[in-house]
């Protein structure tokens, strides 16, 4: 009888986990097709090359954004620029999901570039304000249905626009910071020596 009870906590704990994983709507990551909007640097010119990264993020509410997970496996979707001011998943198999709203429902979505130079994630990058990342803007948009038998697509990331990342400001070297401290040291003397503003007074 004990075991029995035990097993049946157990089934209803697994039930509430499955609706839990298949409440999710899924999203496309890549801003090309029916959501074309290139991302450009600070210059206007379309972002490409090995140190750009493009991530997407998602929530149920404006300000719950949180990064889009796989559907199977958790993780995150951070994926390279394969065309100029354009990104997408590799081989475009995974199924990313905002996980905090109903199967096939409306998220809000945004797009978060950086250049992986400055951090392995958005975070680390925009936490050192050097510049080199940027933010679309927030848009309201239908998911994909992952639950259903067949799944759905995921659903293209439309009202997405394009936007620009911020101006890579570069860190100041030692040479340059050592160059810095003598300049100021030496000004800093030269106060000394001159006596003051009152220096000569009687």
């Amino acid at each position: 009888m004990r075991t029995r009870k035990v097993l049946t906590v157990i089934a209803l704990v697994a039930l509430l986990a499955g609706v839990r994983l298949f409440a999710q709507a899924s999203y496309q990551i890549r801003n090309w097709g029916a959501a074309h909007a290139p991302v450009y640097d600070w210059e206007g010119n379309p972002l490409w090359g090995p140190d750009w990264r493009a991530e997407v993020y998602g929530g149920n509410t404006f300000d719950s954004l949180t990064p889009l997970l796989n559907w199977y496996d958790r993780t995150r979707a951070i994926v390279p620029f394969r065309w100029p001011g354009l990104f997408v998943e590799a081989g475009g198999a995974g199924v990313y999901s905002v996980l905090d709203v109903p199967c096939g429902g409306w998220a809000w979505l945004q797009v978060r570039v950086w250049d992986v130079q400055l951090g392995a994630t958005y975070e680390e990058a925009s936490a050192r304000n050097l510049g080199g990342y940027g933010e679309s803007n927030v848009f309201y948009a239908k998911g994909g249905m992952p639950c259903v038998d067949p799944p759905t697509p995921p659903a293209p990331l439309l009202g997405l626009e394009s936007f620009s990342v911020r101006q890579i400001i570069p860190e100041p070297s030692a040479a340059a910071l050592l160059a810095l401290g003598l300049a100021a040291l030496t000004w800093h003397r030269r106060r000394g020596d001159s006596g003051g503003p009152h220096a000569g007074e009687s």
